[in-house]
C-alpha cells in the first residue's frame, strides 16, 4: 500500500503558495499607499492598476479593502497615543481652500497637460538611461559595495550643495497671512526663502505649499521655475542609486512646480484669474500619470490630497491628455521598462503585437537533449539535465516515454529528489561511514525544507529502484520521477497561434505547456520564462 502523499497534493500546494504570495504582495502595497496618502480606497485602486485586472483575483478586492481599513485605524490609534495627528505626515488640506477655475482655464489646462506628457516621457527616458550608464559603471568597480556606497554619499552631498546654492539665488520675502510653514534658510527673522521652501524641505511639505489655494503671491513663478529646473536635474541623476528616492511624490512635486510656475506667470500678466494652486494640482496629475501610466488611481489620490472633489473634472481632463500624449511617445511606463531591462519574468496582461503571426512551434524553448528525462531516470541523467540548463536556470523539464510526453517536473523537485536519495543512502549507511555527526544530509536538511519538498521526500522515498545503496553505486540509482511529476500538463498543438497561447500563461498563470503534433508526438516545451524571452526578442527584431 502506497501511503505517501498524492502528487496532486504536491502540485496544488505549490500553486496555492504562489497564489498566497501574490495576494500578500498586493495587500501590502495597498496598505503602504493608504498610509502614505491617508487614502485607503486610493491605495486599493493604485495596486489594482499596478497589478492589472488580468492578475487581480476576485477575492483580493475584499481582502485589500479590509487590510487598508485596519491599517488606517491602527495608524490613527497609534498616533493618538503619542498626541499626534495624521495631518502632520501626509499631503492633505484639512481646511477647504479656494480651488476655483473657469472655462477660460480649460484650454490652458489642456495645453499644459499635453506639454507635460512630453516632458514626463523624456524624464522617464533620461532616468532609464542614467540608470543603465550607472549600472555599467558600477559593474567595473572592483569593490562594488564600497564604490556604490561612496557614490551615494557623494551624490547626496551634491544634492545638498546644489539645493543650497540655488536657494541663495532667491530673494527673501515677508511671511504672508496664509499661516503656512516656509523655510527661513538665509533670511532674517519674519522672512522666508521661497526657493528653499521648495527645495530644502521634504517633498510632502513642498507639495502642500504648491497645492495650497490660500498662499497666492507667496510663491512667485521665478521661484517655482528655479526649483523645477534644479529638482528635475537632481531627480534624473538619482536614478540607479540604492536610496529611497520616492519617485511617486517626486514626480508629483515636479509637475506641481511646473504647474505653479505656469499659473503664477499667467496670473501675473492678467491672462487668468484662477489661483495658481489649481495649476499646480493639474500639473502634478499630468506629470504623475505619465510617469506611472495610471489614470484612476492618480485622480483619486490627487483629489483626496487637496480635499476638494469639485476639482475632479479638470484633474481627469489633465490625466487623459497627458497619458494619451505620453503613451504615443513611450509604450511603457517607468516601472514596466525597469522590469523589462532587468529581465524580470513578468508577462503583460495584453498580448504584445510582436506575437502577431507567430505559432507555438516558433515559440518553443531551446531544449538540450539532456533536459529530456525518462519516468525512471538515473542519478547521472538528472544531474546532467540540471548541469546542462544551469546557466539558463530552466525551471521545467519534460518527462518522455518514447515519443510522448507523460509529464513535467520542476527543477526544485529534481533537486529535492537527489537530496531524498542522499538522505535515503545516509539512513541505510552505518554511522561510522556516514561522516561526522552520523548522518549524511538527512535530519538537518529536511528540517529546513519547505512543505512541498517534504512531500517530495515522502513521495519518492519508497520508490527508489537500485540494488546496493552505497555511495560508490549512487550513480546507478533510478529515481522515480513519475511519482512527483505533473502527469497532466497543458498540451497545445504546434500550430496554435501565439496570441492564443499567450493568454494561457498571462491570465491562467501556467508556467509550462507541452507542444505536440496533431498525432500527439512530442515537439517541445514552452515555459513562462521562454515565452517572455521570445516575446521580447521578437519585439526588438520587429
Amino acid at each position: 500500500v502506497d501511503l505517501s502523499p498524492n502528487v496532486s497534493t504536491l502540485i496544488v500546494d505549490e500553486e496555492r503558495f504562489a497564489h498566497a504570495t501574490r495576494i500578500n504582495v498586493a495587500v501590502g502595497g495597498a496598505c503602504a499607499m493608504a498610509m502614505l496618502f491617508n487614502t485607503p480606497i486610493g491605495g486599493l485602486l493604485y495596486m489594482f492598476e499596478e497589478i492589472s485586472p488580468s492578475a487581480w483575483p476576485v477575492e483580493l478586492t475584499f481582502r485589500a479593502f479590509v487590510a487598508t481599513t485596519v491599517c488606517t485605524l491602527v495608524s490613527y490609534t497609534l498616533l493618538g497615543m503619542v498626541d499626534k495627528e495624521i495631518r502632520e505626515f501626509v499631503i492633505f488640506a484639512w481646511i477647504p481652500e479656494s480651488k476655483e477655475w473657469s472655462a477660460g482655464d480649460v484650454p490652458i489646462f489642456v495645453a499644459m497637460s499635453a506639454f507635460l506628457g512630453v516632458v514626463t516621457s523624456y524624464h522617464t527616458r533620461m532616468m532609464l538611461e542614467v540608470a543603465r550608464l550607472r549600472q555599467r559603471w558600477q559593474a567595473r568597480i572592483r569593490w562594488r559595495r564600497f564604490g556604490v556606497a561612496t557614490e551615494t554619499v557623494l551624490y547626496c552631498a551634491l544634492c545638498s550643495l546644489v539645493s543650497g546654492l540655488i536657494s541663495l539665488l532667491a530673494n527673501c520675502r515677508e511671511i504672508g497671512g496664509s499661516g503656512l510653514q516656509y523655510v527661513r534658510f538665509n533670511c532674517a527673522e519674519g522672512q522666508y526663502n521661497p526657493v528653499a521652501s521648495l527645495l530644502v524641505n521634504t517633498s510632502h511639505s513642498s507639495v502642500k505649499l504648491l497645492f495650497s489655494g490660500s498662499n497666492e503671491g507667496e510663491l512667485l513663478y521665478k521661484s517655482s521655475a528655479l526649483a523645477f529646473l534644479a529638482y528635475f536635474a537632481l531627480n534624473v541623476g538619482l536614478a540607479g542609486l540604492p536610496v529611497p528616492g520616492g519617485a511617486f511624490t517626486a514626480t508629483m512635486l515636479l509637475g506641481g512646480l511646473f504647474g505653479r510656475c505656469t499659473g503664477a506667470l499667467l496670473r501675473e500678466v492678467g491672462l487668468v484669474t484662477a489661483v495658481s494652486g489649481v495649476y499646480a494640482v493639474v500639473g502634478a496629475s499630468a506629470m504623475l500619470c505619465g510617469f506611472k501610466q495610471m489614470a484612476a488611481a492618480v485622480v483619486l489620490i490627487v483629489v483626496q490630497c487637496v480635499n476638494d472633489f469639485s476639482i475632479t473634472p479638470v484633474v481627469m481632463l489633465s490625466v487623459s491628455v497627458a497619458l494619451a500624449v505620453n503613451r504615443k511617445m513611450n509604450e511603457k511606463g517607468h516601472d514596466e521598462e525597469q522590469i523589462e531591462r532587468k529581465g524580470l519574468p513578468f508577462l503583460e496582461g495584453e498580448v504584445p503585437r510582436s506575437l502577431d503571426g507567430s505559432f507555438a512551434f516558433e515559440l518553443m524553448d531551446v531544449l538540450p537533449e539532456q533536459a529530456k528525462l525518462r519516468p525512471h531516470a538515473s542519478v547521472h541523467e538528472v544531474e546532467a539535465a540540471l548541469e546542462a540548463t544551469r546557466e539558463e536556470s530552466r525551471t521545467d523539464f519534460p518527462v518522455l516515454e518514447g515519443d510522448s510526453c507523460v509529464g513535467i517536473i520542476t527543477r526544485a523537485h529534481l533537486k529535492a529528489t537527489l537530496e531524498s536519495l542522499e538522505a535515503h543512502i545516509a539512513a541505510s549507511t552505518p554511522s561510522s561511514l556516514a561522516g561526522p555527526g552520523g548522518s549524511f544530509a538527512g535530519g538537518e536538511t529536511r528540517r529546513r525544507l519547505r512543505r512541498s519538498d517534504e512531500l517530495v521526500f515522502a513521495r519518492v522515498s519508497s520508490g527508489f529502484s537500485l540494488a546496493p545503496l552505497a555511495d560508490d553505486h549512487q550513480d546507478r540509482a533510478f529515481l522515480p520521477l513519475d511519482r512527483i511529476m505533473d502527469p497532466t500538463p497543458f498540451t497545445i498543438d504546434e500550430e496554435m497561434p501565439g496570441p492564443r497561447l499567450y493568454a494561457l500563461f498571462a491570465k491562467a498563470g501556467e508556467t509550462a505547456a507541452i507542444v505536440t503534433s496533431r498525432s500527439g508526438e512530442f515537439r517541445g516545451i514552452i515555459t513562462r520564462l521562454g515565452l517572455i524571452k521570445s516575446a521580447r526578442l521578437l519585439a526588438k527584431e520587429g
